[in-house]
């Protein structure tokens, strides 16, 4: 699996890992801010997948917890529906906390190779779902009913497998309207992460040296945003959102072979 642990749970830090270790950290975060910056999410989506090749699921949650937290700030300084979006989906957000917090529990609990599995098939199955999403109807009489149970279940696999892909599946079959729904994403994405660091805070996971790494993950991230802004600019939002599902089944496709080599 790559980088493990040193002993018991303590993790590494970016000073003790190989160079190649620490380019594929940089890709990933790279890859990850493009897509974000094209699109307007997928920073741990896609940058996690690629990291968890050469370390553990749990060290890789690790490291975006300050480029996550600024982009998602940043995002609600930005305005958006918010009330809208609380007032009509605080159960669904209730039961993802809570989930996320039980989910989180087996970033360290599990062993990596599974891990890898896990997340392999999250990102295919969700990303292939991402791919006809627009086509699914059947969320609409029943979404004030489910939205618990949803909220719950989404939780604990995007707790567990440390990306919320999952979440946009569900929101994209519910047919929001584009601000509403993109509003909810940033919601999801601010109380999971918030969720989920501390349960690995909690875990031991962010020390000092963690903080900092993440903190100098702000480097490759912007760049990648930078070139996903060039991007958009550029290349229509459908073409690059197929460029991007395929790049995530393969990535999906090589953590499972990954996993159970």
């Amino acid at each position: 699996m790559g980088v493990q642990l040193k002993s018991g749970n303590t993790p590494m830090t970016l000073f003790e890992l190989p160079t190649l270790t620490l380019v594929v950290i940089a890709v990933g975060f790279i890859c990850g801010g493009l897509v974000k910056g094209a699109l307007g999410a997928g920073l741990p989506a896609v940058g996690l997948p690629i990291m968890v090749m050469q370390v553990e699921p749990a060290f890789a949650v690790s490291l975006f917890v300050v480029p996550v937290m600024i982009s998602n700030i940043w995002q609600i300084r930005h305005g958006g529906q918010y009330r809208e979006a609380m007032r009509r989906f605080w159960p669904f957000l209730t039961m993802l906390a809570i989930g996320v917090w039980i989910g989180a529990g087996a970033l360290t609990a599990v062993d990596p190779n599974i891990m890898a599995v896990v997340l392999g098939v999250i990102v295919i199955v969700s990303t292939a779902a991402q791919m006809f999403a627009g086509e699914l109807t059947f969320f609409d009489k029943r979404a004030r009913i489910i939205h618990p149970v949803a909220g719950g279940v989404l939780g604990i696999a995007s707790g567990a497998s440390g990306v919320f892909t999952p979440t946009i599946v569900y929101f994209a079959a519910l047919r929001l309207e584009k601000d509403l729904f993109v509003t909810q994403l940033v919601l999801v994405a601010m109380i999971g992460s918030v969720t989920m660091y501390a349960r690995l805070a909690a875990g031991g996971w962010l020390n000092g040296p963690q903080m900092l790494a993440s903190t100098a993950a702000l480097v490759p991230a912007a760049v990648g945003l930078l070139i996903g802004f060039w991007i958009r600019e550029r290349m229509s939002e459908a073409a690059f959102r197929r460029a991007v599902w395929i790049a995530l089944i393969a990535l999906g496709c090589a953590l499972v072979v990954k996993g159970v080599a």
